[in-house]
């Protein structure tokens, strides 16, 4: 009896082990299932959402939440198209359902190594957390597919009206520049603790902006004495950014979460909430610049 217990327990710990090592994928990369909800599985050809998170140790690498905020869109490449790396994301997808949340590691090699910080290059694997949140069908791809034609259609109707206007909305920033110089503006100008001035011109009928959001906005800078250094509506290409999280000038960010889509306004920077005293490019040093901005 007490042979047949230590036999059992053996078994047990055989099994347990096999289960910790997880399931060898096709291209030979361990895989968790912590979940196994028996959702559909998606095959090669077809397109999935998903979110991941990639860790090299307990040093978080990228995450399709905290980097993009919504999932990651993935075409599963069939067979004759599939790279002769194959991804350890790819071997993941394959063998979830819908709903399942799951574990593969990547094995650092000298591919990898050439990405790997420094502080972790003594690090073997890459480990990733991935959720399959869906299989996306042919029909919403086609209206995806058509959607994007149409916003960028839309787009290229709105460069051409900018382009269009550049000549009337650079007579009328700089004679916003003259009035600014001469004080006619000072009982209109609203300003923020940080400094930066702000002439609302039209508030905008749609959502706020949020910190955060990706937006574009049309405009006209210009030196305080009208000498403008640069601007989207000669280009008929507005400016794309993520508001209020550093991607521009301080002046600039902090202006642009005060209005609504649909919004125009004018803000002055300050020279420390522009380039401050190294100036950039055609802007001298000290410069305190004039932004007349529209967002879309």
């Amino acid at each position: 009896m007490r042979t047949f217990l230590m036999l059992a327990f053996a078994a047990i710990l055989i099994q347990s082990a096999c289960k910790n090592d997880g399931v060898k994928t096709e291209h030979g990369y361990r895989y968790f299932n912590h979940t196994n909800k028996g959702g559909q599985k998606p095959q090669a050809g077809e397109t999935v959402l998903f979110h991941f998170e990639a860790f090299i140790g307990d040093s978080l690498m990228g995450s399709t939440r905290k980097n993009f905020g919504e999932p990651r869109e993935y075409v599963l490449p069939t067979a004759d198209k599939l790279p002769k790396r194959v991804p350890a994301v790819y071997d993941a997808l394959l063998l979830s359902g819908v709903g399942d949340s799951v574990t593969i590691y990547e094995t650092i090699d000298s591919f990898l190594q050439k990405f790997i910080p420094p502080a972790l290059k003594d690090e073997k694997e890459v480990r990733y957390e991935i959720v399959l949140e869906k299989i996306v069908s042919q029909e919403e791809i086609q209206q995806k597919q058509a959607a994007e034609q149409q916003k960028a259609m839309e787009e290229q109707r709105v460069g051409e009206e900018a382009k269009a206007r550049a000549a009337g909305v650079a007579t009328m920033v700089k004679a916003t520049a003259a009035d600014y110089r001469s004080g006619k503006l000072k009982s209109k100008l609203t300003t923020t603790a940080s400094g930066l001035k702000v002439l609302i011109v039209e508030q905008g009928s749609g959502e706020k902006i949020k910190e955060g959001e990706q937006i574009k906005t049309h405009y006209y800078g210009v030196l305080t004495n009208g000498t403008m250094f640069d601007n989207s509506f000669e280009r008929g290409q507005a400016l794309p950014f993520a508001a209020g999280v550093g991607q521009m000038i301080p002046g600039f960010d902090e202006g642009a979460l005060l209005l609504n889509h649909g919004g125009k306004a004018y803000f002055f920077l300050p020279s420390e909430l522009a380039y401050g005293p190294q100036g950039q490019g055609s802007i001298p040093p000290n410069s305190e610049l004039i932004f007349y901005v529209e967002v879309l």
